[in-house]
C-alpha cells in the first residue's frame, strides 16, 4: 500500500487520468496481453507517451526493460493507489432524481464504492428501497452513520441545506464528501471534498458548442 505522502504528491490531473488507463489495461488483460508500450497506450488514449510514462511510474506501475508496462501488475498498482481493491461503504443524502440515478449506477462497486444507505425527508421515499438501498429519514443521519461506521458521503441535496448537512456529517466523523451541490463546502482540513458542479460543467459545454 502506498503511503499518504506519496499519494498527496501526485497531481490531480494524473489522478483523473488513472481510470482511463485502467480501462485500457482491463481490455489488454482480457485479450491476454502481458506487456504494453507507452506508444501503444498513447494510440489508445490520445495522450503523449511521456505523460503516460510519468503517470504510471508515479503510481508504481511495474515495467520490463525495453518491453513496456506489465499489464497485470499495472492494474494492481492503479487499483491499489485508488483504493479500488477494497470496497468502501458510503451513504447518499438526497434521494431525488439525481440521487436515485446514482443509487442505480452499478459501476460504483467496480470502483471501490458501495452505497449502503440513503437519506431523504420526502415521506413518500422514507422507508422505501431504491435499487436495493434503504432510504432513511434525514433525522436518522447521526444514528445510522455511527451504527454502520460510515465515513464517505454523497450529497445530492439543495444548495440551501448542504452546508448544514455537511456540519452534521463532520460531527459524526465523516472523512470524505462527494458534493453535487453548487455550494463550496466549509470543512476541517482532514475532511476530503470532491466537488461536482453540474451547472459549471454544462456552462463549459455550452460555451464550447457556441465557439464551434
Amino acid at each position: 500500500m502506498r503511503s499518504n505522502l506519496a499519494k498527496n504528491s501526485i497531481s490531480k490531473q494524473t489522478i483523473r487520468r488513472l481510470p482511463q488507463y485502467l480501462r485500457v489495461f482491463y481490455d489488454l488483460h482480457a485479450y491476454g496481453r502481458s506487456l504494453v508500450s507507452s506508444t501503444d497506450l498513447a494510440a489508445e488514449t490520445g495522450l503523449l507517451p511521456i505523460v503516460i510514462k510519468k503517470d504510471l511510474q508515479a503510481v508504481g506501475a511495474p515495467t520490463k526493460l525495453r518491453a513496456g508496462f506489465k499489464v497485470a501488475g499495472t492494474i494492481e498498482a492503479i487499483e491499489d493507489f485508488l483504493g479500488w481493491d477494497n470496497l468502501n461503504k458510503a451513504f447518499l443524502v438526497g434521494a431525488g432524481h439525481l440521487g436515485s440515478a446514482l443509487l442505480g449506477f452499478s459501476g460504483f462497486q467496480n470502483h471501490g464504492l458501495e452505497i449502503v444507505a440513503a437519506f431523504d425527508t420526502n415521506p413518500e421515499m422514507v422507508g422505501q428501497e431504491i435499487h436495493g438501498v434503504h432510504v432513511y429519514h434525514t433525522a436518522q443521519l447521526k444514528s445510522v452513520i455511527r451504527s454502520k461506521k460510515l465515513k464517505i458521503a454523497v450529497l445530492t441535496v439543495p444548495d440551501s441545506v448542504v452546508q448544514g448537512i455537511t456540519d452534521t456529517l463532520v460531527e459524526c466523523g465523516v472523512k470524505a464528501i462527494w458534493n453535487f451541490a453548487s455550494v463550496k463546502l466549509s470543512v476541517p482540513e482532514d475532511v476530503a471534498v470532491q466537488q461536482e458542479d453540474i451547472a459549471a460543467g454544462l456552462a463549459e459545454l455550452c460555451a464550447k458548442l457556441k465557439s464551434n
